[in-house]
């Protein structure tokens, strides 16, 4: 039915009105003026970002005011990322303590607790997120275990769950979204 729509638009110069589940903006409504149609793609003027892109029609939906996108739930919804910790534990701190966790923040690090029967936090973190700029050789000289060979970390982003391994990222939003796993995974009432 969409294709039909697709090629009658490109004989008479009609732009529709499509949700595009692929590109920059899964899910996002454009405006389109068909311009080609071959092997179930077409190439067509995008009003928004007024440039001539190719799209694959099976990704496509036609937009239908008052009609729900069919294709929206099917996509898997990814979280939200964030430039620093502070947005991030703003955002999902309700959602953390929903799941049980007390929440401890401070600068760019924060951490998910237990507690103890009593209520009283269990002091290590079953979870945390944590920047840390340099890393360093411990070397013990006879004596003491002195640190040697200071440099700065590739990967200064690191996640621990405990019984989990620990993992390390370059950037800030890939380390939330595994922090997000290890929380809904190691959550009190997840059963572990």
């Amino acid at each position: 039915m969409l294709t039909e729509k697709l090629l009658t638009a490109l004989k008479t110069g009609e732009v529709l009105r499509v949700r595009y589940f692929g590109g920059s903006r899964p899910g996002a409504e454009r405006q389109l003026r068909p311009i080609a149609i071959a092997d179930g793609k077409v190439r067509a003027l995008c009003l928004h970002s007024g440039e001539t892109k190719s799209f694959v029609i099976e990704r496509m939906e036609e937009v239908l005011d008052g009609v729900p996108s069919a294709m929206a739930a099917l996509i898997p919804v990814v979280p939200t990322t964030f430039l620093s910790v502070d947005e991030f534990v703003d955002r999902y701190r309700h959602e953390f303590e929903s799941q049980g966790w007390v929440v401890q923040h401070e600068a760019q690090a924060v951490s998910l607790h237990r507690t103890f029967k009593n209520g009283k936090l269990i002091q290590a973190p079953d979870v945390d997120l944590s920047f840390e700029a340099e890393t360093y050789d411990a070397v013990f000289d006879g004596e003491q275990v002195i640190e040697a060979n200071r440099r700065a970390r590739s990967r200064p982003w690191i996640v621990r769950g405990k019984k989990l391994t620990t993992k390390t990222f370059t950037e800030i939003g890939t380390a939330e979204l595994t922090f997000l796993e290890f929380a809904k995974q190691l959550a009190p009432g997840a059963g572990i």
